[in-house]
């Protein structure tokens, strides 16, 4: 038996893709569990802050760092850390707010939220917004796990420098990117940034808002509410220069 391991990412964090990518090259080591998901779609969240993981041969999806169980012994596991700059994560959750279903959610709700959210537009919702739980506990994990027990991608290395991610992650799952077949191979080149437009299970098909870059926070957002969240977010993204490879850290500036 194998420890298992738990992807921890930041949400809209090119995590749908990461995953696949570590379900190409895991071919059947680890069991695939979508821990949070599934408790999402039973309306239980609150199981994710009490409940454990499978903590042998399962490859664990866990996209919400906020609900983290604090009881949870991380020495039982080990860690697939992804993380993506809080304000490039705000304009993702602002897109998706047009497109993402809401459970239990009624049509009219549904309709009144984005037309109140359409009508603050991207920068005052940005700012109304506060994902600091969310970084501040996936900072915690990743500071606690044994550097043993861990490594780090980011969504600015994997888009940026994909080969080197995914032989990293082959390594560390106990393999190799020779050892995959064909299928496999396939299945992995679908998620390179270059051949995602033609990737069916890319979230861009269906879902619009999606990008395939960073720094989107650039290009969307006033400077005066760039420099704002700047501020509120320096402790995190003072950890992503710190924890991020040397040649992707300008991005966080």
């Amino acid at each position: 038996m194998s420890r298992s391991i738990i992807f921890l990412t930041t949400p809209t964090s090119a995590s749908g893709s990461l995953w696949r990518a570590l379900l190409a090259i895991n071919g059947g080591r680890y069991r695939p569990l979508g821990f949070v998901h599934e408790r999402y779609m039973a309306q239980r969240m609150d199981r994710v802050a009490t409940e454990l993981p499978p903590a042998t041969d399962h490859l664990v999806n866990h996209n919400a760092p906020h609900y983290f169980n604090r009881n949870t012994p991380l020495a039982d596991y080990r860690f697939i850390l992804n993380a993506r700059d809080p304000r490039d994560v705000l304009c993702n959750q602002f897109h998706w707010q047009f497109v993402h279903p809401f459970l239990g959610e009624t049509p009219e709700k549904e309709a009144a939220r984005r037309q109140r959210i359409k009508d603050m537009g991207i920068d005052e919702w940005v700012l109304a917004q506060d994902v600091s739980p969310m970084c501040r506990r996936f900072m915690e994990v990743a500071r606690s796990v044994d550097p043993a027990d861990r490594i780090f991608i980011g969504y600015v290395r994997y888009c940026l420098y994909f080969d080197e991610v995914t032989e990293r992650i082959a390594e560390f799952m106990g393999t190799s990117l020779d050892a995959m077949t064909p299928a496999q191979r396939a299945a992995l080149e679908q998620e390179r940034v270059g051949n995602l437009p033609g990737n069916p299970r890319w979230i861009g098909q269906s879902w619009a808002g999606s990008d395939t870059a960073p720094g989107r926070h650039r290009q969307e957002l006033q400077p005066r509410t760039i420099w704002k969240l700047s501020n509120r977010y320096a402790w995190f993204l003072d950890f992503l220069r710190e924890t991020d490879d040397p040649r992707v850290t300008a991005a966080y500036n």
